[in-house]
């Protein structure tokens, strides 16, 4: 009896130091929670294509496209898609930026150059095609949504519905063709140059 009471009177004692041992345990356990909580909140929130009305029908056409088109490989070089060719003119365009950037520079004494490269920073000075380049898409789910918002005009349709629909319609089959493409010329699934996760 004298054993019970002395473990029952030592529980009892240190009693809350138990809690904050258990308290202790669960702090790492609470902040890892929160940790892939938020973690999954801030990615689902940067991804435009769950907040554009039709971007989601562009990547799951490009997804089906793709298979459909790796089914169909037949070893034949396919011509490029629109994406590519746009895509291509953007890195020709990046490397004239550079080009023109090295030769506004070098019409500054060599003392002089890292001044004027760190002003055109600071006050965002930017030459003609850099303001070019800055304009155009740098991921192929911005270029086909623009594609299939030209594609679709709201005038020629009565209704909101009709229009959601062709736009829904015109995204998926612009996404399905550039990913046909892809998958019958042997390209493996390229999503992260067309941003299409």
């Amino acid at each position: 009896m004298t054993e019970q009471n002395t473990l029952q009177s030592f529980f009892v004692k240190y009693k809350k130091w138990f809690i904050a041992l258990l308290g202790i345990q669960l702090i790492p356990v609470m902040l890892l929670i929160t940790l892939f909580g938020g973690g999954a909140i801030y990615l689902y929130v940067n991804n435009d294509i769950n907040f554009h009305p039709y971007k989601s029908y562009i990547a799951s056409g490009f997804r089906a496209g793709h298979s459909d088109g790796i089914k169909d490989y037949t070893g034949v070089k396919v011509p490029w898609s629109l994406w590519q060719k746009y895509a291509s003119q953007t890195r020709k365009l990046k490397e004239k930026v550079a080009l023109e950037k090295k030769e506004y520079l070098a019409k500054f004494p060599e003392s002089e150059r890292g001044v004027k490269l760190a002003e055109m920073r600071i006050d965002n000075i930017k030459l003609p095609l850099q303001v070019e380049f800055d304009k155009r898409f740098k991921r192929g789910i911005d270029f086909y949504a623009d594609f299939v918002d030209q594609r679709v005009q709201r005038k020629n349709f009565k209704s909101d519905k009709e229009y959601k629909e062709a736009l829904e319609d015109e995204a998926w089959k612009a996404g399905y063709a550039c990913g046909y493409r892809e998958g019958s010329s042997g390209y493996s699934f390229n999503a992260a140059q067309l941003s299409f996760r």
